[in-house]
């Protein structure tokens, strides 16, 4: 038995007026760029967001959570990039 989510249901009262409520969700259409970065963050595995909450969630796992820059990384670069995520 399939029955509509709660939240689906909230958006109108009645079955018609509720379909056209969802369909005015997709309306806007997202700019290139910002699809861009969604479809690298997504296959990158990092966090969409800005610098503070980035560090926050790389805090919390443990690993970063931003794209890096190519090749590997010096030793003394290493080092700062831990002293960030414990901030």
């Amino acid at each position: 038995m399939i029955t509509p989510h709660a939240l689906y249901r909230e958006l109108a009262g009645s079955d018609e007026a509720r379909l056209a409520a969802y369909r005015r969700l997709f309306e806007d259409e997202l700019s290139a760029e910002l699809l861009q970065r969604l479809r690298d963050c997504t296959n990158g595995g990092f966090v969409l967001g800005g610098p503070r909450f980035e560090r926050q969630i790389a805090a919390m796992l443990g690993r970063r959570t931003w794209k890096g820059s190519p090749g590997r990384l010096r030793k003394e670069t290493v080092a700062g990039e831990q002293a960030e995520l414990a901030l």
